[in-house]
């Protein structure tokens, strides 16, 4: 008997009367700020985590070209047997046994990119890739067999965005064998 007294016409008229009504402006206006509030935060988190991912490509884009340069530099020393420092110490000519000669350099592009070349009799290589910028390229005789290299990367940055902004330092002593 309860049972049939709530299914009675009166009552399902005000249970669908109360399904039907929905939401108010105001609890409309509510939902959509806290959900406005929480994109912006989502937003924010996702710009942090790319910014972060492009600075250490730059990063490590400057660092491989600096290492590969420097390792690529003492190898060569290491197996010449002679050591002569041309240009004011921008240049470096090593002559091996053989009597063939290898040269460091940095040569500047038609996009102004400084790039660090080797130049082993008629061949150029590039050392460094355009995605960076060989500032400073100095070469120092120590000894009669020691050479100081100092080298400045920077990450080639045309826009001047700010988390493309990163130099490195590299220096090292490289000796004959």
């Amino acid at each position: 008997m309860l049972i049939l007294s709530f299914f009675n016409s009166k009552n399902i008229m005000k249970y669908k009367g109360r399904l039907l009504t929905g939401f108010t402006v105001i609890e409309f206006l509510i939902y959509i700020v806290i959900l406005a509030i929480a994109m912006a935060g989502i937003g924010l988190i996702l710009s942090n985590i790319f910014r972060v991912g492009t600075r250490t490509d730059v990063i490590g884009e400057v660092s491989h070209n600096g290492r590969f340069a420097m390792q690529r530099i003492s190898q060569v020393i290491k197996e010449s047997s002679v050591i002569t420092i041309e240009e004011e110490g921008n240049q470096l000519r090593l002559y091996s046994k053989d009597g063939s000669s290898t040269i460091f350099y940095v040569f500047e592009n038609d996009n102004g990119i400084k790039i660090l070349r080797i130049k082993e009799g008629d061949q150029d290589a590039d050392l460094t890739t355009e995605r960076v910028n060989v500032d400073k390229l100095l070469f120092k005789k120590v000894a009669e067999d020691s050479v100081r290299v100092e080298m400045n990367i920077s990450f080639s940055n045309p826009q001047h965005l700010p988390e493309y902004e990163f130099n490195s330092f590299f220096t090292s002593s490289f000796t004959r064998k």
